[in-house]
Order: structure tokens, then C-alpha cells, then sequence
């Protein structure tokens, strides 16, 4: 599908599609639970997760960890999600961001505090909100047989003889066993997310910037994310920042631990 708007829109609205917060937003802890476990993501408040970040390549070398636990549900756009709050600690600074989470026929969607904002906007001439996803698609339900589908396909042609484009997309590779220093995981399901954007280049413009990056993530059940590999581009994107440059350093993120909050086969809500 294509979608066409104004250039001088397309950063803040990239901005928008990932946007963090400084705080965990504010969530409701009234014990209501959200039955979780099919698509290889738990979703039960309580559940916690921490990871080991490794980075190599463009931008230094270093170590990290990640926090990230469910917090609450938040009610948006007619869905129920849960909350997952991310404490990301990386060389000496701290920062905290959200997503929010639910459990579809097709397989686990993601959203985020920006992208729900989004949906809440009034119509702006030639700026087309209305295509703007409110969430995405982040793991396909086991059977679907989704092996590829679209997150984001921004295009641009106002400026002749240069298309300006910004695409995200995923795509499913099958189950995989993941080794970790904690242990083994049997038959993850492989997901793999990619950037592929031709962009002016403001510091040589006769040059355009042009940027084709991936990262393999691994989701087990019902653990949920137990590894991912790949181009720090992602890890960008998926944190808050817009990916703007030419080269781009790797990252390992790994699970060293976690508590995960089973259902109780005897709650009827």
C-alpha cells in the first residue's frame, strides 16, 4: 500500500511510531487477568524478564542490562493490553520506555505509548493518519502460516527523479532451537525485522542515505523473548530513536533470567 505525505512530516511522525516515555504510563492494577500463554508471549502481570545487551561495531563497543516486567493493562483503540515497562541501563545512564501488548487470533501485537497517541489525532490536511497503524503485528500465531507482512511503508515522491521511502517490515522463519548461557530453548519461533529507507542526506546531498538493516528475534513458549541478533538499527527503532545513519554496529540481546506468572486454570473472568 502507499502512503504519501509531505517530507518535512515524516520525521515526527517516525518519532511518533516508537516513541518512549520517560515514565511508565499510568495502569490499571485491579487484578483483572489477561489469558496469555498461546503465542509465545506471557502477558500476566507480574511476569519479569532480564537480558544482557552486548554491542559491537559503529558507535564503540559495551555491555547493558534490561529489565522489563508487566505491569498493568491498558485499556486503547477497543483493546485490552498488557503493559510492559523496559529499564534499559547501558553505559553508566538509565532510561525507561513502554509497550503494550495483547494476544490477536493472527498472534501477538505490539503497540506503544506514540502510536496510541497517533490514533487519537484530529485529521490533518494531506496528512494521512488514518494510515497510520495503531499497532503492528510482532510474532504470527503458530499455524497461521504468515510468513511476511508489512509494519511501516512510508513513501514519498513530491521531489522529482527522488523517491523517498522509509519501510519496516517482518517476517516469520519457522521454529529453532536458541542456545543462551541460562539454558536451551526448544522451538522458538524465529522473527525477523527489517529496515529498508532511501532518505536525503543532508550532509552530502548529492548522495542520498540509504539504509537496509535487519535483526533475527527468537520468542519461546511460553517464556516469551529469550534472544535477538542483529543490526543496532533495530534495537533503535524498537527503543524510541529513528535510525538516520549510514553504518550501523550489532547487537546481542540475551535472557539471563526471568519469572514468568502462569494462569490459573481455575480463573473465570
Amino acid at each position: 500500500m502507499r502512503r504519501l505525505m509531505p517530507f518535512p512530516l515524516l520525521l515526527p511522525v517516525l518519532l511518533l511510531l516508537a516513541a518512549c516515555t520517560d515514565d511508565a504510563p499510568p495502569v490499571s492494577t485491579d487484578g483483572r487477568m489477561i489469558m496469555a500463554d498461546a503465542h509465545f508471549y506471557p502477558t500476566i502481570q507480574g511476569s519479569s524478564w532480564e537480558y544482557s545487551i552486548d554491542t559491537t561495531g559503529a558507535g564503540g563497543s559495551g555491555s547493558g542490562i534490561a529489565r522489563s516486567r508487566i505491569t498493568g493493562i491498558y485499556e486503547g483503540d477497543t483493546f485490552t493490553y498488557a503493559v510492559q515497562v523496559n529499564q534499559i541501563s547501558f553505559g553508566g545512564a538509565s532510561e525507561i520506555d513502554s509497550l503494550y501488548i495483547r494476544q490477536a487470533e493472527d498472534g501477538v501485537r505490539i503497540s506503544s505509548p506514540g502510536l496510541q497517541t497517533l490514533s487519537g489525532l484530529p485529521s490533518i490536511p494531506n496528512f494521512p493518519i488514518d494510515d497510520i497503524p495503531t499497532e503492528f503485528l510482532a510474532v504470527p500465531a503458530a499455524g497461521s502460516f504468515q510468513a511476511s507482512w508489512e509494519i511501516i511503508n512510508i513513501e514519498i515522491n513530491t521531489i522529482p527523479l527522488f523517491p523517498i521511502y522509509y519501510r519496516v517490515n517482518g517476517s516469520y522463519r519457522g521454529l529453532e532451537d536458541v542456545d543462551t548461557d541460562l539454558r536451551t530453548f526448544r522451538d522458538c519461533a524465529h522473527i525477523v525485522l527489517s529496515i529498508e529507507a532511501r532518505l536525503p542526506n543532508f550532509t552530502n546531498p548529492s548522495v542520498p542515505l540509504l539504509i537496509d538493516e535487519e535483526a533475527n528475534f527468537w520468542f519461546s513458549r511460553p517464556q516469551g523473548l529469550v534472544a535477538a541478533d542483529g543490526s543496532s538499527a533495530i534495537f533503535t527503532l524498537l527503543r524510541g530513536g529513528i535510525p538516520l545513519s549510514a553504518t550501523y554496529g550489532t547487537t546481542r540481546q540475551e535472557v539471563t533470567g526471568m519469572d514468568i506468572v502462569q494462569p490459573d486454570p481455575f480463573c473465570i473472568e
